[in-house]
């Protein structure tokens, strides 16, 4: 498996590594084997993230995380959060941008793992994962 962390916002510096180590302990944690399978997490501005949800949602506003499944055999999917966004979210929330970094990225990879919060149910099991996750 390779998990790559690319930061291509313009002002916010992230620690990737600390990142890839965080996620590689929560695959491990959720006992997933994606063995041979890649992730790719992108970290960027609102406009980058907005582009995105604009193009595959319809949506021509920012958001806080946005995950793509692929549909091959080498790739899992990738994970896109929008550092500004997330600042924002963490000021609200009274917690520490990387927190709720992480919070995001635990989001974007449940995504790609095949969970959903289209509804109520599925929503309340991912946050309830998500706050376990995090501890």
């Amino acid at each position: 498996m390779s998990l790559e962390v690319a930061n291509i916002h313009p002002n916010i510096k992230v620690n990737r590594s600390e990142l890839k180590r965080f996620i590689r302990d929560k695959l491990k944690e959720l006992k997933v084997n994606i063995r041979g399978k890649d992730i790719n997490i992108v970290l960027a501005d609102d406009e980058y993230i907005r582009k995105l949800n604009r193009d595959y949602r319809g949506i021509d506003s920012p958001t806080d995380v946005l995950s793509f499944s692929m549909d091959e055999d080498d790739i899992l999917g990738d994970i896109y959060i929008s550092l500004d966004t997330a600042l924002k979210q963490a000021k609200e929330q009274g917690w520490d941008l990387e927190r709720e970094i992480k919070f995001l990225a635990v989001h974007g990879l449940l995504h790609l793992l095949g969970y959903s919060d289209e509804d109520e149910e599925g929503y309340n099991r991912m946050m309830e994962l998500t706050e376990r996750l995090l501890g």
